[in-house]
């Protein structure tokens, strides 16, 4: 069968069923099943350069639509390293905020212990009327960025790319866990291009995630078919494991926008700082299940994906990452006497 007709059946389906749903009566059901009782939701991602800090929430149903979010200030939550109880953690309320929605998690902090390698870290979590929850993890071992390897593509008509492999080498005596995150710092002069620098004029400092680049690399999105409905497997925070590269040398390839070159004459600048992040299993595991979960909950005909969760009797995710960082920077930032002002962007 010649494919053109292949595809026309295969949508032709679709619509048929989608035909059927609209003309279809419709009816309300009340919800009549057990309401499950409510969970202590804990999250936190370890790092040997950050204080430890745990987020608490309490699960709701999802028929709940008169959910409040409230803090939860009367929790007790405990640290322990390899076994041996070192603190019971702080409870730090938000900062105060005119316009912004009420916080949802609670943050419970350390007030100094940084994850070490080599340890394993437990916490446990107490809230009055809720199951206690706990949940382990050890940092994993740090895979550097060995070098990388960057050229200006200008191939395509409408756009320039900087395209950049990332070399690291994966050891061979573990299963590793990955994730790539690309930041990009930039100045632009704010004034017009076609007279004199004006030192009065600022330069305007953006920043922006570009992680999107590395969707350019098999590995991070591999090709696949286009199914029914037009549904595919987002690799949404970029997550990989070694199963393809185990023990081997790997260039990660990251194609980046790049429509304009700095002028660093009126002291432009762009800098990219890209991360290699080694994460625990678990973190990987949940992240994967999580950008599933966010791509297919409002799909009709996709199958409900549980987010991975290694918190006994409770949700969330008890994680760890260590991160290798290389960058890339075309002039100089900060530079003392220019003018700089915060533009718009995600900081």
């Amino acid at each position: 069968m010649p494919e053109i007709m292949k595809r026309v059946l295969k949508y032709f389906s679709a619509v048929v069923v989608l035909m059927f749903l609209t003309l279809s009566c419709e009816e309300v059901i009340e919800f009549k099943g057990e309401k499950t009782e409510p969970k202590i939701v804990l999250y936190s991602m370890l790092s040997p350069d950050d204080t430890i800090s745990v987020s608490l929430a309490k699960s709701r149903a999802v028929f709940d639509v008169m959910y409040t979010p409230q803090q939860i200030t009367n929790a007790v939550v405990r640290l322990y390293r390899d076994g041996e109880l070192v603190e019971t953690l702080t409870y730090v309320p938000p900062e105060p905020c005119q316009y912004c929605s009420p916080a949802e998690h609670s943050r419970y902090v350390s007030q100094g212990i940084r994850p070490v390698p080599g340890s394993t870290y437990r916490i446990e979590a107490e809230v009055p009327g809720l199951k206690t929850v706990s949940a382990e993890t050890s940092l994993p071992v740090l895979v550097p960025v060995l070098s990388i390897d960057t050229a200006i593509d200008s191939e395509e008509e409408y756009n320039t790319y900087m395209v950049t492999k990332v070399k690291f080498a994966d050891p061979a005596a573990t299963v590793n866990y990955y994730r790539i995150s690309v930041t990009r710092l930039e100045g632009i002069y704010s004034g017009d291009p076609s007279v004199p620098y004006n030192p009065e004029i600022p330069v305007r400092v953006q920043m922006s995630d570009d992680s999107y680049a590395a969707t350019a690399d098999p590995i991070i999105a591999p090709e696949q078919e286009e199914d029914l409905f037009g549904i595919y497997s987002s690799n949404t925070y970029n997550v990989f494991s070694d199963e393809l590269i185990s023990g081997k040398e790997y260039d990660l390839k990251l194609k980046i926008s790049f429509y304009r070159r700095p002028d660093t004459t009126r002291y432009e600048f762009t800098h990219f700082k890209i991360e290699l992040h080694s994460i625990s299993k678990d973190m990987y595991l949940y992240l994967r299940s999580y950008a599933a979960h966010l791509q297919t909950r409002d799909s009709f005909f996709s199958e409900p994906v549980l987010v991975y969760s290694n918190v006994i009797d409770g949700l969330g995710v008890f994680g760890s990452g260590v991160i290798s960082t290389a960058n890339i920077e075309i002039g100089e930032y900060p530079v003392e006497g220019v003018n700089y002002t915060r533009g718009d962007g995600n900081w």
